[in-house]
């Protein structure tokens, strides 16, 4: 599957429960009007989804689309425990949209996204004042966590620390003369381990990540018409003008003087 993410989508939320099921429990064959998420967290069951049966289990995540005719049962012996969440998804344009998931995935037991749902399920039983933006943060937070898992192949809950560490630092201090050395030395490593382990988890060198940083940020500055391109250089950490414009052009595909017409009147 492609991983193809619209970052523009915005859900409004119908029903969220953490569901322990009993042995009579069913869902009702119908067709659905919206997106549904089911992650099982105990148990197994059987969903027909459009005239498919599935047999899920412990660690699998469903993702139904709108449209779609379900209806599902326990498995008596093996009663389920499951998160499920029934919203619609809209674009910028205000129509419907679908989640790019597939229907059935195993994703495994996943300790930071149980306690995502269980923050989500909380919120929404509670209707405290505000929950409506609160429930929609935390779907879309949980939506990013699992494009991660199931699109993008990585899972950043298991990063290393000194990853984790490393990125922090670069994010604080990217402005300044970073040097890799530097950064080894602050996560407690030789130079040649660090570089190996940071791109075993990120997939790019220290440097590239650095310099992908610096020119993520000037080209902030400059679309925001927060500074000309020499302040931007600057700003970045970039004593030579030249380099920068280099570099830029390099991962943008324009330049930044480019960049500086285009920004919005």
């Amino acid at each position: 599957m492609s991983a193809e993410i619209n970052d523009f989508l915005v859900p409004d939320i119908g029903y969220l429960i953490y569901r322990k099921c009993t042995p009579t429990w069913e869902i009702a064959k119908n067709e659905i009007s919206f997106c549904d998420i089911t992650y099982i967290i105990e148990g197994r069951g059987i969903y027909t989804i459009n005239g498919v049966q599935y047999e899920v289990k412990r660690g699998d995540l469903l993702c139904i689309p709108r449209g779609s005719i379900r209806m599902a049962r326990c498995i008596v012996d093996d009663l389920m425990n499951v998160y499920s969440a029934n919203f619609k998804l809209y674009d910028m344009d205000g129509q419907q949209a679908d989640l790019p998931l597939p229907l059935l995935t195993h994703i495994g037991i996943k300790s930071d996204l149980v306690g995502l749902f269980r923050e989500l399920s909380n919120a929404w039983v509670r209707k405290e004042t505000g929950y409506h933006t609160k429930t929609r943060g935390l779907l879309l937070v949980i939506m990013h966590r699992l494009y991660e898992l199931i699109l993008l192949k990585k899972d950043t809950a298991r990063s290393d620390y000194r990853v984790k560490k490393a990125i922090n630092y670069i994010s604080e201090n990217y402005a300044s003369n970073v040097t890799v050395k530097e950064i080894a030395n602050l996560v407690g490593l030789n130079t040649v381990y660090f570089g190996a382990l940071f791109k075993n988890e990120t997939g790019i060198l220290v440097n590239q990540y650095l310099t992908q940083t610096r020119i993520n940020h000037a080209e902030d500055m400059l679309q925001n018409g927060e500074c000309n391109v020499t302040e931007a250089a600057e700003r970045c950490g970039y004593s030579d003008l030249s380099h920068f414009r280099k570099q830029f052009k390099m991962i943008k595909g324009y330049s930044p003087s480019q960049c500086l017409r285009n920004q919005p009147d």
